[in-house]
């Protein structure tokens, strides 16, 4: 595996006292990822019931409701999903899979529409009071629509997991993936919600994920987009939505998968100001140095102005 460190960035202090990561790239799969990694461990902690995930997701529960601007965006994507799959007119027994599916909002639509629902969640039990819950997706073939919306950034494994949920579907069973989209940056310049270190670990261009799709035996058929889509997140392209199925031809790798993460960033890297230009143009574990430096400055200001 050929790796290249392509930048370094500030993330809050995590438990090891890391308070810089490197974004690196491979050029064999074109993926973009924080490095270090965290730890399975770390994960398993932050992604547990009484972890910083769920807490964070308790307080935003908690929060006064408000009029939403546009449609629910559960009901948007499966709304564009129903050009290929049978969402809302399932056969009888039709079975779903949504693999991290937080409180439920989309398998209590499905199951509405008449579908057999199923859930897998670390963070919370809520859904399981409707829906039927699994550890593991299990290699029967046995689902016909699985949903793997906003998981592949959180995670350390995508290529395993497409490869367990690509055996959990029948042949010609749909997959529905969505994550932050990287190939539109330069367009929302959202660069924390792409990757920040803490939450959104790994990063995807569609090349990239067409290409991982591949691995696990899936084949990319269609790409969910249009501005009503683009409404739930205020008009700007910030998710990549894909669909593949399972079936007995796969497409060949894509080559130079890392080109289009690249083309990306140098494009919103344009739209820096001079500073930062001059600060890119550096040797990617020198700008660390002048980074980590920086950040212990301003630390040492914070300390110094408190006491």
């Amino acid at each position: 595996m050929k790796i290249e460190l392509l930048d370094v960035f500030k993330i809050p202090r995590d438990r090891r006292g890391r308070r810089l990561t490197f974004l690196t790239g491979c050029h064999d799969c074109g993926l973009l990822f924080v490095n270090p990694l965290p730890r399975p461990e770390d994960l398993e902690r932050q992604y547990a019931p009484e972890g910083a995930w769920a807490e964070t997701r308790k307080v935003r529960a908690q929060q006064p409701a408000q009029a939403p601007a546009v449609r629910d965006s559960r009901d948007v994507v499966l709304d564009a999903l129903a050009a290929h799959a049978p969402v809302y007119a399932p056969p009888r027994g039709a079975r779903v899979l949504d693999f991290g599916c937080g409180p439920g909002k989309f398998l209590d639509r499905l199951q509405d529409a008449g579908w057999e629902t199923y859930g897998i969640e670390p963070s919370t039990t809520a859904p399981f009071e409707r829906h039927r819950r699994l550890e593991q997706p299990p290699a029967d073939g046995r689902f016909d629509l699985v949903l793997l919306n906003h998981v592949l950034e959180h995670v350390t494994n995508p290529v395993e997991i497409l490869e367990q949920l690509a055996r959990s579907l029948r042949h010609g069973g749909v997959l529905f993936v969505g994550v932050p989209a990287v190939d539109t940056l330069p367009a929302h310049r959202d660069f924390k919600y792409c990757i920040d270190g803490r939450h959104h670990l790994l990063c995807y261009s569609r090349t990239c994920l067409r290409g991982l799709l591949a691995r696990a035996q899936l084949a990319m058929t269609a790409s969910l987009e249009g501005p009503e889509l683009d409404a739930v997140t205020k008009g700007q392209p910030l998710r990549l939505r894909l669909v593949a199925t399972r079936g007995p031809d796969v497409p060949p790798l894509p080559s130079l998968p890392l080109v289009p993460a690249l083309n990306a960033l140098a494009q919103y890297q344009r739209g820096h100001g001079f500073a930062d230009r001059v600060r890119s143009s550096l040797p990617v574990r020198m700008r660390g140095a002048l980074l980590d430096r920086a950040v212990e400055r301003r630390a040492r200001e914070r300390r110094h102005a408190v006491s």
